[in-house]
This record gives structure tokens, C-alpha cells and sequence, in this order.
């Protein structure tokens, strides 16, 4: 989420992570890593950074759509190619609140 200005605090970044346990992606969230212990390392960056290239370097005016996201890392590289829009589906709750405070 660099390049984006923060809707919370470090301290409410921090806090909300924790309160919302286990994270499956590894988000830096302003500083604050989601899953610093993750045991696949840093994924799942170390997995976009194999395929990103197949996908358009812009997205500018596109809309995506992102089925099981998660947290929300790969909507959060659709919004960074300028993807004008990105609706997110998950039907696991605990990711629905993770995937709110990454929005």
C-alpha cells in the first residue's frame, strides 16, 4: 500500500491486525506486516513477482474482478496498474475483515 495515503493510524493498522489474527498474505499495511512469520516467506509477493508480467502493465479504466481474495494483495496490484475498479468476492469472514482494512 505505499504510494497511498493511510485512512488509519500505524497504531490502528497495528492493532487491527492483531485483533484479526492469522493472515494468509503477507501485506506491508504503512509499515505494518500482516504475516511477518509467514511460512512460505513472503507471499504472496514471491508469486506475483513470477507472473505479474503476463498481466497489463496498465489498467487504466479496467474493472476487476478478484474471486477469492483474501486480504486482498492482488486487488491491491490491480489498483496500483490504474484498474479504475476492483470488486472483490470472499466467503470467508475472517478474510472479509482483513480484506476491509486493506481496501
Amino acid at each position: 500500500m505505499q504510494g497511498t495515503s493511510p485512512r488509519f493510524s500505524r497504531d490502528e493498522i497495528s492493532r487491527t491486525v492483531k485483533e484479526l489474527g492469522n493472515w494468509f498474505h503477507n501485506l506491508d499495511l504503512h509499515g505494518g506486516k500482516t504475516a511477518p512469520t509467514h511460512f512460505l516467506g513472503d507471499y504472496p509477493a514471491v508469486k506475483w513477482k513470477r507472473f505479474a508480467h503476463t498481466l497489463p502493465a496498465s489498467l487504466e479504466g479496467k474493472t476487476v474482478l478478484d474471486i477469492g481474495c483474501s486480504s486482498g494483495f492482488y486487488s491491491i496490484e490491480m489498483k496500483r496498474r490504474g484498474a479504475r475498479r476492483v470488486v472483490t468476492m470472499e466467503p470467508d469472514e475472517h478474510y472479509l475483515g482483513a480484506g476491509t482494512l486493506c481496501r
